[in-house]
C-alpha cells in the first residue's frame, strides 16, 4: 500500500447535495422584487378599492377575491337593512329567478367591469338596490 486511500462519501451526503442545490435555487427566487398592483398592499378593505383594481385582482390576484367581495357585501347589506343576505336573497328571488351565490358574484363582477372608476362598495350598493335595500349609490365618474 502506498498510504493513500479512497474515501467514499456517505449516502446521506450524496442525497443532501441535490437538496442543497434546490434550497439555494429557491432562495434566489424569493430575492426577486415583489411588485403588487395598486390596492393590493397589506390586507385591503375589499369594499374600499376601485372596481378597476377588483377586476384586475379577479384576473391575476389571489384566489378568493370574488368570495371576499361577496362576504363583504353580505355585511354591507346586513348593516344597511338589518337583514341577512340569505333573507334578502330569498325575498328577492321569491317572485322570479332565485338569487344564488353565483348570481350575486356575477352581479358584483359585472357592475365593476362596467364601472371601473367606481368603488367596489358602489357595486354592493347596486346589488342592494336589486335586492330591495334602499342605499345611496354613488354615481360612477
Amino acid at each position: 500500500m502506498d498510504g493513500s486511500r479512497t474515501v467514499n462519501a456517505p449516502h446521506h451526503t450524496r442525497r443532501a447535495l441535490p437538496a442543497l442545490v434546490l434550497l439555494l435555487a429557491a432562495g434566489g427566487a424569493s430575492a426577486e422584487k415583489l411588485t403588487m398592483p395598486d390596492g393590493m398592499g397589506g390586507v385591503p378593505d375589499i369594499g374600499a378599492i376601485p372596481c378597476s383594481v377588483f377586476s384586475a385582482m379577479m384576473e391575476r390576484g389571489p384566489l378568493g377575491t370574488r368570495h371576499s367581495l361577496i362576504t363583504w357585501s353580505a355585511g354591507y347589506l346586513k348593516a344597511a337593512s338589518g337583514k341577512t343576505l340569505q333573507h334578502l336573497a330569498d325575498a328577492a328571488g321569491a317572485g322570479g329567478a332565485p338569487w344564488t351565490y353565483q348570481k350575486l358574484g356575477d352581479e358584483l363582477e359585472a357592475w365593476c367591469t362596467a364601472n371601473p372608476t367606481a368603488m367596489t362598495a358602489d357595486a354592493a350598493a347596486s346589488v342592494a338596490a336589486k335586492l330591495g335595500v334602499a342605499v345611496p349609490v354613488a354615481a360612477a365618474p
